[in-house]
Parts: structure tokens; sequence; C-alpha cells
């Protein structure tokens, strides 16, 4: 009786304690479940968040070349330009070194009471430029119109690098973010594959997890890719006078590449202005030595007039007066002005062949390293990103057949992600020092290429030059 009592007490415990493990399994399913639905909800599938960083096609303008865009905010920044109002002033700056001193009459009267004898004297004197004042004037007048013309050309050029590496910049940008929205499609292929795997049993929660955070991370570099090249591509467009970032240009990466380096060939006849600069200023020197020259001279007067005479008993008598005043050269008043003036131009002359020398030396430094990163990009684009895309694919598609850990797919695809932004590195560099070059060869300060307001400096510049013309010659 006791034994059949116990039998019965065991079965109902063994009953209790399975209805109790398939409510604990049950329960655990459900809180599992739960918790993979609320991390995942913090993610977004790489395929909605391209989509939503992407504009429709109507919102898109296709600027297809660099040239088109070059010429689109030269014509736009033409019409904000003073280059005009230079010239104009510039001319009649020329035509006003080239008049003449103006003429002076003189009257003198004596006897002034009628019981005394009267005497009017009327003159018109005229100084003689007889040794080239006016000559030299004009000369220094033509240099400051060539001053504005080398001002003007040197506009141009910065203006057209500063567009060149502003393209570059959107190009750059735009190229990122496609690398990483592939790295992205890559990560989400990781997590689908991990989601699988845990799902079969495979795997821990915790690899899912770990992916899933690498996964967010790829979200936030390519959002940050795509806030940089928004910046770029709005700063871009503001050069021709548009607010708009919603534009697209499509170099290819040979392309980008090849523009960066085909400096060595493309720039080799520019002229460097900042030479040129010092050039015109060694013929300003020059010019001005001449005129302190002139100065320096006695410069005559030639008076002319006539005399009338009349006496107390009214006869009158008029003479004819022709006179020459020629100052005394004592004191040489512009021997130090010339003596200053042929010094500056002996240490412009000594500044240029340093600069010359100095200048070539630097160019040659870069084109060097252009050179050698130019090897580097064939070796990265040509063997490791092939190889790297390889062992990342065979890599996940052992993981989804359980052959291979997370860890060996993170690190293939960490891998991959690197050399793809090693490649954008690379052009980064070589467009840096594109610019650097092309700087280096016009002369151009490379700080003001890149700057963000490089524009904007660059207008401001001109425009205090136009503001600071001098109303005269020599002010």
């Amino acid at each position: 009786m006791s034994l059949r009592l116990n039998q019965r007490t065991n079965l109902s415990q063994n009953r209790a304690l399975k209805k109790s493990s398939h409510f604990l399994s049950i329960k655990w399913s459900v809180l599992s479940i739960a918790l993979t639905t609320a991390v995942f909800g913090q993610s977004v599938s790489a395929e909605s968040l391209l989509t939503a960083n992407q504009p429709t096609v109507r919102e898109i303008q296709d600027r297809s070349s660099f040239e088109q865009i070059l010429e689109q905010i030269r014509t736009y920044q033409a019409n904000q330009s003073s280059w005009q109002t230079q010239q104009n002033m510039a001319s009649a700056q020329l035509k006003q070194s080239g008049l003449w001193a103006n003429p002076s009459i003189s009257i003198e009267q004596t006897g002034l009471q009628s019981n005394q004898d009267q005497e009017l004297a009327i003159g018109i004197s005229q100084p003689l430029d007889l040794f080239g004042q006016r000559k030299a004037a004009q000369k220094v007048a033509k240099l400051s119109a060539n001053q504005v013309d080398l001002e003007q050309q040197r506009y141009n050029a910065e203006l057209a690098l500063i567009v060149q590496y502003a393209w570059s910049q959107v190009a750059l940008w735009q190229l990122e973010k496609s690398l990483i929205a592939e790295q992205l499609q890559v990560s989400q292929q990781n997590l689908d594959a991990t989601e699988k795997r845990y799902q079969a049993g495979s795997i821990a929660q915790v690899d899912v997890e770990r992916v899933r955070i690498a996964h967010l991370e790829n979200q936030r570099i390519y959002q940050q890719a795509d806030l940089q090249l928004q910046v770029a591509q709005q700063q871009l467009a503001s050069f021709w006078g548009s607010d708009s970032n919603q534009f697209r240009i499509s170099p290819s990466v040979n392309e980008l590449w090849s523009r960066a380096t085909q400096v060595k060939v493309d720039q080799e006849q520019i002229e460097n202005l900042f030479e040129r600069s010092l050039q015109l200023e060694t013929q300003r020197q020059q010019a001005s030595i001449e005129q302190l020259k002139a100065k320096s001279r006695p410069q005559p007067t030639m008076t002319l007039g006539v005399n009338r005479t009349r006496s107390v008993d009214q006869n009158t008598e008029n003479q004819l007066r022709l006179g020459v005043e020629i100052p005394l050269n004592i004191f040489n008043k512009q021997k130090y002005g010339i003596q200053i003036a042929e010094a500056k131009q002996t240490l412009i002359q000594q500044q240029q062949r340093f600069y010359r020398q100095q200048n070539q030396m630097d160019i040659d430094v870069r084109l060097a390293e252009l050179k050698g990163l130019q090897a580097q990009f064939q070796q990265l684009n040509n063997q490791q990103i092939p190889l790297a895309t390889q062992v990342q694919q065979k890599t996940l598609q052992g993981f989804r057949l359980g052959k291979f850990a997370v860890t060996d797919v993170q690190q293939a695809t960490v891998q991959l992600q690197d050399v793809r932004l090693r490649k954008v590195q690379l052009l980064k560099q070589a467009w840096q020092l594109s610019v650097e070059v092309q700087s280096a060869r016009m002369g151009l300060p490379v700080e003001q290429i890149t700057a963000k307001d490089a524009l904007m400096q660059l207008n401001q510049r001109v425009w205090q030059q136009s503001n600071a013309f001098p109303n005269q010659l020599g002010e």
C-alpha cells in the first residue's frame, strides 16, 4: 500500500517539474526574443540608411566636368570683381602722369600815384621739362598698370586652384562615402549571418551583440561621411552663388588619381607669379631711380612777358621781356633717396635668385613624394583591395557553414575596411601634394588655397587693393 502511494507521489512531482521546466523555457524564449528585438531596433539596416541619405533624382544636378564648374564660377565671380574699375583707374593715372605742369602768370605794378612814373609788368612762366621728369613719371605709372595686370593674373590663377581644391574635396568625399557604403553592406551581411547562426543555436548572444556594435559604428561613420560631403558640396556651390548641396560630380578613381599626378607635365610651363612680382618690383625701383635722378637736376623755368612804362607826361613805352630761371643745384636732395632705391633693387635681385633655387628644391621634394605615393596606390588598388575583398567573402561564407568564428569574420571585415580607407587617404595625400606643387610653381601660398574661406579672403584682398589705389602717383 505504501509502495503504491510513493509511486503516485513521484509521478505527481515529475509532472509538476515537467510543467515548470516547460513554462520556464517558454518564458526565457519570449524574453530572448524581446531582448533581440529591442537591441535590433537600435540599429538600422544598411539598405534603409543608404536610401534615406540619397536625394531624389529630381533634386540631383549633374556637374559633369571640372572645366564646366570652373567656367561657371569664373562667370559668376567676374560680376563681383572690381578689375575693370582698377584698369580704368590705372589708365587714368597713366594719363595724369603725362600732363604738363601748369604755367603761372605774374602781374606787377609800380608807381601808383599820378605824379609818378608808372610801370606795369605782365609775365607768364612755364617750367621746362628738359631732363625727362614727365617721361619718368609716365614710366612709373605704366609699371603701376602692369601691377594691376599681374594682380588680375594672380587672381585668376588662385581662383582656379581654389576651385580645383574644393572640387577635389567633393570628389574625395563622394568616393569615401561610396566605399563606406560598400563596407556598410558588408557589415549588414555579417549581422544577418550572425543572427542566423544564433537562431540555429551555434553561437552565443554576445557574439551577435559584438557584430551589431561594429555595424552601428559603421552606420555612424557613414553618416559622418555624408555630412562632410554635404558641407563640401555646399561650399563649392557657394562659389557660383548657390546655397544648394544637391549636385553630383562624377570623376572615376583613375581620373582623380591622374589629375593629382599629372601636375609635373601640365604645370611645367606655368609662370611663377611671385617671381614675376619681384621682377616688376625691380623695374619699379629702376624707374624710381630714374625719376629721382631727373628731379635732382635743375629744372629751368622760362618767362615771357611785357613791360609797359608810362611817364608823368603820358609817354608810353612797351618792352618785350624774355627770361630763363635756373635753380642752383648746390644741394642734391635726391642723393640718399637714389641710394636707398639702388639698395632695394640689389636686395630684390638677391631675393629672386634665392627664391628660385629654394622653391625648385621644395617642388622636387614634393614631386618625389608624389611619385612614391603613386607606387603605393597601384599596389593597394591592384593587389591589396581585391585580396582583402576575397578573404572577407570567403571568411563570411565559411562562417555561414560553421567553419569560422565571429572573430574571424570581424578581423577580415576590419582588414577590408582599412585597405579601402587607405585608398582614400592616399588620394587625399596625392591631392594635397598636387595643390602644394601647383601653388609653389605659381608662387602662391598654399594656406590661402586650402583655407575654408579661401575665396572670401581672395575677394577681400581685391577689394582692399581697389580701395587703396592712390589718387595720385607717389601717394
